[in-house]
């Protein structure tokens, strides 16, 4: 089946949300037995990293990844003793989308999040309007599938300086070390990468850490220089500019305008 078969399926159909929750691997609704679900499982990875195993398939994943189970595809989480896994967990019931494969895509554009976060917090309204839920997971499932083919087209693309870089970006990262990752010149993949991302490596991985940042902001008092080092920047200043750069306001402000602890 090709793309535009599966976009007509989800265009034509009326995908139910048959479960929606935001929980880490501390609750008793992550599941680290090998088990199946009659629905789509989709998942939004807000944080910590570790492995899957689907029917035969390893997937080592991190935060910002999205990951897709097919329906009734067998799976296993592993238990991490490092950082805890933070996900949004979504399973969807559109049983004429029969996925071939098990889906994996990194978040290189925040898109994922947005949308994760937005059937999340429609499902989650004291009155949730279907007709909104359903679009949303439309334009969810359609743009997990164009981006699935895009990064099959690019799959010569850095793939292993990019996980490289989703699992050590708050660390010292250089050209070299990524270069040396996928046996190419520090010319090649620089221009290889900003194929695939749009941006050069630097960019990239500032905006890895200004997401961090963001979220240290909203839910923890860590101080802003505290904050800088924490998510990887050798110096509040730089961090302050690149900050405001891409959000267009201060950390103080967004952290006034956006603090759940205030």
């Amino acid at each position: 089946m090709d793309l535009e078969e599966y976009y007509k399926i989800i265009h034509d159909g009326r995908p139910k949300l048959r479960f929606c929750e935001r929980f880490d691997e501390t609750s008793s609704r992550w599941n680290f037995s090998r088990h199946a679900h009659p629905y789509l499982e989709l998942m939004y990875f807000i944080d910590g990293k570790g492995e899957i195993e689907v029917s035969g398939t390893q997937m080592s994943i991190s935060l910002f990844d999205t990951v897709v189970y097919p329906a009734g595809w067998a799976h296993q989480e592993a238990s991490v003793s490092e950082k805890l896994r933070e996900i949004i967990c979504l399973w969807v019931d559109l049983p004429e989308l029969q996925l071939k494969e098990p889906i994996q895509l990194h978040d290189r554009d925040n898109c994922m999040s947005n949308l994760f976060w937005t059937v999340y917090q429609e499902a989650k309204r004291e009155r949730s309007e279907p007709f909104i839920l359903e679009y949303a997971l439309k334009l969810l499932l359609t743009c997990v599938l164009r981006g699935h083919s895009e990064a099959m087209a690019h799959e010569l693309a850095p793939a292993y300086a990019l996980q490289y870089i989703h699992a050590h970006y708050t660390e010292h990262i250089t050209l070299d070390q990524l270069a040396a990752l996928e046996h190419i010149s520090k010319s090649y993949l620089s221009r290889q990468f900003r194929q695939r991302t749009g941006m050069t490596v630097i960019a990239y991985v500032n905006r890895l850490r200004i997401e961090a940042a963001k979220r240290l902001l909203t839910a923890s008092d860590k101080g802003v220089n505290e904050i800088a080092y924490q998510v990887g920047f050798e110096s509040p200043k730089y961090f302050y500019r690149t900050f405001r750069n891409l959000t267009g306001v201060s950390p103080a402000a967004f952290r006034r305008q956006y603090s759940r602890t205030s």
